[in-house]
């Protein structure tokens, strides 16, 4: 690699350029089932990413999905939990992610009153 390639790749401090290019997209995605008795939403539930340098690392919950970048390497996906509500997450919710990947993480909460 040329040393004009080399700095053209590089910041004015000679670190690498960080960009949301270098950076896998995780879209989570929340369904709330309330049956007849619930009445919380999607936007009730936490969400909490574990993983290196998630933007955004916790948000609110949303049935149109939220797109988190994420660096490259292993991640998982949690939920707050709420009274009477049971949690099922998609395979997608945990593992590995490369750069310009794109992933898509389900959630449903469920309501149960048992």
């Amino acid at each position: 690699m040329s040393s004009s390639a080399i700095a053209s790749s590089l910041g004015s401090e000679n670190t690498p350029l960080t960009s949301d290019t270098n950076k896998g997209t995780l879209i989570v995605n929340i369904t709330t089932v309330n049956g007849d008795e619930g009445n919380n939403k999607s936007s009730d539930f936490t969400v909490n990413i574990h993983a290196n340098d998630p933007i955004p690392a916790t948000f609110k919950g949303n049935s149109s999905g939220t797109a988190v970048k994420l660096s490259m390497g292993m991640y998982s996906v949690t939920i707050s939990p709420i009274p009477n509500y049971n949690s099922s997450l998609s395979s997608d919710c945990t593992g590995g992610i490369m750069k310009v990947e794109t992933k898509i993480c389900n959630i449903v909460n469920t309501y149960s009153n048992s």
